[in-house]
C-alpha cells in the first residue's frame, strides 16, 4: 500500500513540475528585465538619460532627441523591439515592444504569462475593441494616467505588442 502510494506521489510531483515548466515562456525574464516601473524599470515621466541607463547600450540601434530604438534577440529566428517615445520635455511618454517569435504556440504562451503579470500588478485586464488587453494605473512620476496593453497578433509566425502610454499627453 506504501509504496502504491508513492508512486502516485512520484506521478503527481512529476506531472506538476512538468506542467509547471510547460506554462512559463523562457523568454519571458528577458522581455519583462525588472518587476520595477510600468514594464522594463521604464516608467512614464523618465527622462531619455534615464532609460538609457536602464537598456544595454550594446543594443541601441537609433536614437534622437526624443526617441530610443534598442533591437534584441532572444535566440535564432526570435527577437523583439523596444521603443521609447519622449515629449519635448523629455519625459517618456511611451514604451513599445514588438515581440516576434517563429512559433505562434511560445506567442501564446508569452502572451499569457504576461496577461498574468499585468492582472497581477494592476488587476484584471479589460479586453477593448482592437483586439487589446489593457489595464491602467498612473505614473508616480508624472502622475499622468497610463494605459499598459498588449496584443497577440500571431498569424504565421507569433507576434506579440506590448505598449505602455501616457493617456494624457
Amino acid at each position: 500500500m506504501k509504496t502504491k502510494l508513492a508512486k502516485i506521489f512520484l506521478l503527481f510531483t512529476i506531472c506538476f513540475l512538468f506542467a509547471c515548466g510547460q506554462n512559463k515562456s523562457s523568454f519571458y525574464d528577458e522581455i519583462l528585465k525588472s518587476e520595477k516601473g510600468q514594464f522594463r524599470s521604464a516608467e512614464i515621466g523618465t527622462t531619455i538619460d534615464d532609460i538609457k541607463n536602464l537598456e544595454n547600450e550594446r543594443f541601441l540601434k537609433d536614437q534622437m532627441p526624443d526617441y530610443l530604438h534598442y533591437d534584441y534577440e532572444l535566440n535564432m529566428g526570435n527577437t523583439y523591439t523596444v521603443t521609447y517615445d519622449f515629449s519635448e520635455d523629455n519625459e517618456l511618454y511611451e514604451i513599445e515592444v514588438a515581440i516576434f517569435l517563429d512559433e505562434i504556440k511560445d506567442a501564446e504562451t508569452l502572451f499569457n504569462n504576461f496577461s498574468d503579470h499585468f492582472n497581477r500588478k494592476y488587476s484584471i485586464g479589460k479586453k477593448e475593441d482592437d483586439g487589446y488587453l489593457t489595464w491602467h494605473t498612473k505614473s508616480t512620476i508624472s502622475n499622468s494616467r497610463v494605459a499598459v496593453s498588449i496584443i497577440n497578433d500571431s498569424e504565421a509566425y507569433g507576434f506579440l505588442t506590448i505598449l505602455v502610454r501616457d493617456l494624457d499627453y
